[in-house]
């Protein structure tokens, strides 16, 4: 890797306050940003952590583009991990659970080495890290009351949110998976008793303000402070944003062979759940679930026999209906489940740990034939995975004041709206996803210009070359700019990450813009 005085910019906090919207086919999101050095190199890469959970543990990274060029055992993790990519940051955080108790922080642009390790309290059993910016970071802590606030990159702690308020008859919420949209960040919590490890209650979600480190109160309503309460028990599997839909997904198994478990949808905005399927309906116990970005399902599932006869599946299904489409991988052999985590990345491939003892190894599947494509070894059984993206544009550096934009969808679904509105949102996110168009959607607002200042638009492909120019329309106290998906040239622009930069007198707040299929 090159030394990063002769390295390009480079994009990070990309994803950090994003407001996405559905557009028939076509989704896009926009979301904070700033520019610092990169690699010229733009490679895309399966991370993934491997373990035989006793005695060894590694990560390989695989490239995504063929012929998907494999680094096996790059590294040591521990036995119980999973793993995190911060896209802002462009680094990896490797959560090592139960008896390491740690966060280990790997850099791709040096060559996917460790740079940091750092304990979060010994017996804590670490579940998820989130960025809120550089310098700020949480940890769930499976065995404690208390969500632990760090810098991300050294392990100094910067305080704790005590999350006991929403403990079941064990005094421990048992805080899982989390994500982070807007100003919030949602904390999984499974709620099971220690001593049986079953359900006690329905799962929940604590909401937190990530700007007060303060709790968000879901229902007042109800006396005191209240989470989001889930209609179904133990919220089990990543908890996933999609973007498209603006909804949190994530998979509860209830307790295993039960099927009183499914697939939750949470509002982020309204701060509310339903139910999108149930395990009764896929048929098995969910220990994996997503959504793509067409709004198609995938989940790992397990027979619900007891062990060793509990055999994994993969599936496809559909949200809407509530029905399984398709059985892509039927494990056939072995000692309990063979299946662990699944991945969709931005061309259109899922990516399913295998974990065969005997033929271990990542199956890589096409989504829209829900066919295999390929399986490829990768040294001890995969158990978990992100992908690493390390975007890029050659353009000039942008002021790292926080800014935010909002895209909204244009009634035709052809064109893409990008609002900037300098009123900052009082009601939360209570104003997302209004009719478009109809200028009464708010966004948060840290910047404005001055009024009839000239304001406009640019958007950048991955290389950082110019597509097109937007000139502003000032609507009341907002300026909007309207793109019908064309290069100046008047083509179609194809599926990929672009950047939208806005200049407006001395800011310059952009974000990124994911055009899909």
């Amino acid at each position: 890797m090159k030394d990063s005085t002769t390295r390009n910019m480079r994009l990070r906090r990309l994803l950090n306050s994003s407001f996405p919207f559905s557009m028939g086919l076509v989704c896009f999101a926009l979301s904070t940003l700033s520019l610092v050095s990169i690699a010229q190199a733009q490679t895309e890469y399966a991370f993934v952590v491997t373990t035989d959970f006793y005695s060894a543990a590694y990560y390989s990274t695989i490239e995504v583009v063929p012929p998907r060029t494999t680094h096996i055992n790059i590294g040591t993790v521990s036995t119980d991990p999973v793993v995190h990519y911060d896209p802002g940051e462009g680094m990896v955080f490797v959560i090592n659970r139960y008896l390491a108790d740690n966060i280990q922080v790997i850099d791709p642009q040096a060559d996917f080495t460790t740079i940091a390790q750092y304990s979060v309290g010994n017996g804590s059993n670490p579940h998820d890290i989130r960025l809120a910016s550089s310098t700020k970071a949480y940890v769930s802590r499976f065995e404690w009351k208390t969500l632990l606030i760090v810098n991300p990159h050294s392990g100094d702690s910067l305080g704790v949110i005590d999350l006991s308020v929403f403990a079941d008859s064990d005094g421990i919420p048992e805080m899982d998976r989390m994500e982070i949209v807007s100003d919030r960040l949602f904390v999984t919590l499974n709620c099971i008793d220690h001593s049986t490890w079953l359900p006690n209650g329905p799962g929940k979600v604590a909401v937190i303000d990530i700007q007060a480190d303060t709790l968000v109160d879901c229902d007042p309503g109800l006396p005191g402070i209240q989470p989001i309460v889930l209609d179904l028990p133990n919220p089990y599997s990543e908890l996933r944003y999609e973007p498209c839909s603006g909804k949190l997904i994530v998979g509860c198994l209830g307790a295993w062979g039960d099927l009183l478990g499914g697939v939750a949808s949470i509002d982020p905005c309204q701060l509310t759940s339903v139910t999108l399927v149930s395990e009764a309906d896929l048929g098995g116990d969910i220990s994996d679930a997503l959504l793509t970005p067409q709004g198609k399902g995938y989940a790992v599932l397990l027979d619900t026999l007891p062990w060793p006869d509990n055999y994994a599946r993969l599936v496809s299904f559909d949200p809407a209906a509530g029905n399984v489409i398709d059985t892509l991988y039927v494990q056939t052999s072995g000692t309990g489940s063979s299946l662990a985590s699944i991945e969709a990345n931005r061309q259109g491939e899922i990516y399913l740990c295998d974990r065969n003892l005997t033929q271990p190894g990542m199956r890589i599947y096409d989504a829209s034939t829900d066919t295999i494509i390929t399986k490829i070894d990768v040294g001890l059984p995969p158990f978990d995975l992100e992908f690493v993206q390390i975007p890029w544009a050659g353009v000039e550096r942008i002021s790292p004041q926080l800014s935010r934009l909002i895209i909204m969808p244009n009634p035709t679904s052809t064109q893409a709206v990008v609002v900037r509105n300098q009123a900052r949102l009082e009601e939360g996110c209570a104003a997302w996803g209004k009719s478009a168009g109809s200028g009464s959607a708010k966004s948060p607002g840290l910047w404005s210009a001055k009024p009839h200042e000239a304001v406009e638009a640019m958007i950048y492909n991955v290389e950082g070359r110019l597509v097109q120019r937007l000139t502003g329309r000032e609507v009341g106290e907002e300026t909007i700019f309207r793109w019908n998906l064309e290069d100046e040239l008047g083509r179609r622009v194809s599926p990929g990450i672009y950047y939208c930069r806005v200049r407006a007198g001395d800011n310059e707040p952009a974000g990124t813009i994911v055009v899909t299929r």
